[in-house]
């Protein structure tokens, strides 16, 4: 009976070791795979050129408050800031931006505002472990009559995305 208790531990033992390696190893992966930002394609008609213009130091201070929300204890966010042409549609970018997350879910309200000159959209990532985050930001040039400071007549969109926390 005695050789019978010590085969029946010693194979206990080794599924329990089997179990807690293999839980390792999957959390090893997701590990890796979550310290790397979600890497976004610039909407259409999207331009990485921007005009010179005192409006600059606007988007660059929005791209700044992007990247240091953004960032966490894995690293640095990736920010890349675009031009579109005026009046370019919010839902057309927001979609184009979540056809590339793969069914992760919106934090916040993602809405319109025809009047808002900033519109921003949140994705998660859904996983329990270490969830990546990307943030999208439209930028819009003041409506006709107002003090223009020097925007040009274009939309701004910068897209931000963090590896997982």
């Amino acid at each position: 009976m005695r050789i019978g208790r010590r085969r029946l531990s010693a194979a206990i033992a080794g599924f329990l070791l089997v179990i807690v390696v293999l839980l390792g190893a999957i959390t090893l992966v997701r590990w890796r795979a979550a310290g790397t930002a979600h890497e976004i394609l610039r909407p259409a008609q999207a331009s990485t050129q921007l005009p010179e213009g005192e409006y600059e130091t606007v988007v660059d201070n929005r791209a700044n408050i992007i990247a240091l929300a953004l960032r966490n204890d894995r690293g640095p966010a990736t920010v890349h800031t675009y031009a579109l042409p005026p009046n370019s549609p919010w839902l057309q970018t927001q979609k184009r931006v979540a056809t590339q997350l793969d069914h992760w879910p919106q934090t916040g309200d993602c809405t319109d505002n025809p009047d808002a000159r900033i519109l921003e959209c949140t994705w998660r990532e859904p996983t329990r472990w270490w969830p990546r985050e990307v943030r999208l930001t439209m930028m819009r040039p003041p409506p006709p009559g107002e003090p223009r400071s020097g925007w040009p007549n274009l939309t701004i969109v910068i897209i931000g995305s963090a590896p997982g926390a």
